[in-house]
């Protein structure tokens, strides 16, 4: 195909309402389209209001280890009206029904190493592991039937918040090094 045209099929445009009523919907992914993690993108809310006042059905894609609840109920902190949305899906909640319905149920229930995030964070790293379907984790690989890569600061074992044993990762995050 010839690169001219390529370019005339591709056209830029200022504002999605040039183009909103084309369209009976918009999929947006949230951590870079919507938000920084802490606040609404400038111009976001609005625009993401404007499309729903348009009647337009607005559905998050996120490839978040969270849950979709946590990440829905965590709209409202970073200046977005819940109503809005249709609803979302993460890569958590797709991950974690794969987990329950290939490790977590019957008698062959499998155990996971879990590297995930400290105690204290929010959303909870166990209600991750919660809705993996009675998993077990544990923080010994010998002990290990599969990996769960949830976060990247602790390698966790099953007790509850607070009690579980966890084992520091180190200076991963701030110097890319895994050594414990």
């Amino acid at each position: 195909m010839k690169s001219s045209m390529l370019r005339s099929a591709f056209t830029t445009h200022a504002s999605f309402s040039e183009i909103s009523s084309l369209y009976d919907g918009f999929i947006l992914d949230q951590y870079g389209v919507m938000h920084n993690g802490k606040n609404g993108l400038l111009g976001a809310t609005e625009c993401v209001g404007e499309l729903s006042s348009k009647g337009k059905k607005l559905i998050i894609l996120s490839n978040t280890s969270s849950p979709s609840k946590s990440t829905f109920d965590r709209l409202p902190k970073l200046g977005f009206d819940k109503k809005h949305f249709e609803g979302v899906v993460t890569s958590g909640d797709e991950a974690s029904k794969y987990i329950s319905e290939k490790y977590g149920r019957g008698p062959g229930k499998k155990k996971a190493l879990w590297i995930t995030w400290a105690n204290g964070k929010t959303p909870r790293p166990l209600e991750f592991l919660e809705l993996c379907g009675g998993v077990e984790a544990t923080d010994s690989v010998d002990d290990a039937d599969f990996v769960i890569l949830h976060g990247c600061e602790v390698i966790r074992d099953h007790g509850k918040d607070g009690d579980a044993n966890e084992t520091s990762l180190g200076s991963f995050i701030s110097e890319g090094d895994f050594s414990v």
